[in-house]
C-alpha cells in the first residue's frame, strides 16, 4: 500500500477567528451594513433584470462579490462596493469608469439591497420553476418568447455561471457570444492592433482602443419571414496590447444575452506574485495563503474564480465549493469551502478532522489544509481551506 505524505494541518490565530466569525455571521456585506447612506458605485438603474444581467456580465470577477441589486418599485439597480467615506471607493469607480461602465458615486440607503450573485441565480430559478419567459428587454415586443432560449441549456448555464470569460495568449479558447446581441472583447494590456476574422459567415466587428464589439448579422427566411440567427462558430484571432500578443478565440453563437470577453495576460501578475514570495519557506508559502483567503485580504496579482459549487460526498455534511484563489507562478492554489450539517442529519454537532478532507472530489494534490472549527453545529456554517499545487 502506497504512503501518502499528510498535507500540513496549518493552525489559524485565535484572534483571527474571532474577526472571521463576525464577519461570517453578519451574512453578505450587505445584510450587515446599518440603515444609514452610505457612499456607493453605481453601474445603473433598470426596469428589466435582463438588461441588468447584460451589465453586471461586464463586472470584473473580483468585483463580483461587491456587486449588489437594489429593488425599488418597478426599478431595479445594479451597484457595487459601499462606504461611508466616499474616498474608500474611488478607486472602485476608476476601474469600472476605466472599462466604459459609466459608473456614478451616490450616497444611497442600502437596506434593500442584496447580493447581486445570489439575486440573479435565484430569479433564475423561480423562472425555470414557473416555467416562464425572461423579462422582455425594452424595444423587444416584436420578439418571440424563445428570447435567450439556451439559457435553460445546463451547459450553457454552467458556463455563464462563471462570469466574465478570461482568456489567455496563445492557447485556443471556446467562447460563447450572443448570437443577437453585441458582443464586448477588451485587451487588458493595450489597444487592439488588428482582428483577423471570416467576414463569409456573416460577422461585423468594431475596434474602438482597447475594445472590440463582435456582432453576428441576422437574415430573414425569404418564404416564412422568420428572423434567422447564426450558429456557426468562427475563428477570431485578436493582436493587442504593447507585445501585439496573439489571442486566439473559437466564438460558438448561442441565443445568449450579449457577453464579455477579457484579453488577458499574467505576465505582470506572475512577476508580482514571485516578488512576493521571494526568499520564503514552502511551509510559510501555504499558511500565508490561507491567512489572506481566510482575511479576504486576496492580492491583486492573484487570480479569483468564484464557483459557489455543491458537492454530494458527505451523508451528514453538506459542502460547496465557494472560490478557488490561484497564485499564478507559484504553482499554488487555495481552495475555500463551505460546510454545514445538513438539515436532515440527526447530529447537533460533529467533531471534524483535517483527514476528513483528504478526497480526490476536493483536491488533486493537497500540500497544506485548515478548517475555520473543528466542531461543526448545526445551523452554524464553517470554512474548509485546502491548498494545492496548481500547474501554471
Amino acid at each position: 500500500m502506497r504512503s501518502r505524505k499528510r498535507p500540513s494541518r496549518i493552525k489559524l490565530p485565535a484572534a483571527c477567528l474571532c474577526v472571521a466569525l463576525l464577519c461570517f455571521w453578519g451574512g453578505t456585506a450587505f445584510a450587515a451594513a446599518p440603515a444609514s447612506e452610505q457612499y456607493t458605485v453605481q453601474l445603473g438603474t433598470f426596469k428589466t433584470v435582463s438588461a441588468m444581467y447584460d451589465l453586471y456580465l461586464q463586472v470584473p470577477l473580483k468585483y463580483r462579490e461587491k456587486t449588489m441589486v437594489c429593488h425599488s418599485g418597478i426599478h431595479y439597480t445594479l451597484r457595487c462596493t459601499s462606504s461611508a467615506k466616499k474616498k474608500d471607493i474611488d478607486l472602485v469607480y476608476k476601474r469600472f469608469n476605466d472599462l466604459g461602465l459609466k459608473p456614478v458615486i451616490v450616497k444611497a440607503n442600502l437596506v434593500n439591497c442584496s447580493g447581486a450573485d445570489n439575486f440573479f441565480k435565484d430569479y433564475a430559478t423561480k423562472k425555470a420553476a414557473s416555467n416562464l419567459p425572461l423579462p422582455k428587454q425594452p424595444g423587444s415586443t416584436h420578439r418571440k418568447k424563445d428570447v435567450y432560449a439556451d439559457l435553460l441549456d445546463p451547459k450553457v448555464k454552467n458556463y455563464l455561471r462563471k462570469g466574465e470569460m478570461s482568456v489567455l495568449p496563445e492557447v485556443t479558447t471556446k467562447v460563447l457570444l450572443s448570437n443577437r446581441d453585441v458582443n464586448r472583447v477588451t485587451c487588458m494590456n493595450g489597444p487592439i492592433k488588428d482582428i483577423i476574422y471570416s467576414k463569409e459567415k456573416g460577422i461585423t466587428v468594431k475596434t474602438d482602443g482597447n475594445n472590440a464589439f463582435v456582432k453576428f448579422l441576422i437574415s430573414r427566411d425569404p418564404a416564412t419571414g422568420d428572423m434567422l440567427y447564426s450558429k456557426i462558430p468562427s475563428e477570431f484571432y485578436v493582436v493587442c496590447g504593447i507585445d501585439s500578443t496573439v489571442y486566439t478565440l473559437i466564438a460558438v453563437p448561442k441565443n445568449i444575452p450579449a457577453q464579455a470577453v477579457q484579453l488577458v495576460s499574467h505576465k505582470k501578475e506572475i512577476k508580482k506574485n514571485l516578488s512576493m514570495f521571494e526568499g520564503i519557506p514552502f511551509e510559510k508559502k501555504v499558511l500565508l495563503l490561507v491567512k489572506d483567503t481566510y482575511r479576504d485580504r486576496i492580492p491583486d496579482s492573484f487570480t479569483v474564480r468564484y464557483e459557489n459549487k455543491p458537492l454530494n460526498i458527505f451523508r451528514d455534511i453538506s459542502l460547496s465549493l465557494k472560490r478557488q484563489i490561484i497564485a499564478d507562478g507559484e504553482g499554488l492554489e487555495v481552495k475555500e469551502y463551505i460546510l454545514a450539517l445538513k438539515p436532515t442529519s440527526t447530529k447537533e454537532t460533529m467533531r471534524l478532522k483535517e483527514k476528513f478532507f483528504l478526497l480526490p472530489e476536493l483536491a488533486q494534490k493537497p500540500v497544506g489544509i485548515a478548517l475555520e472549527h473543528m466542531t461543526l453545529r448545526k445551523g452554524r456554517p464553517s470554512r474548509l481551506f485546502i491548498v494545492e499545487r496548481h500547474p501554471d
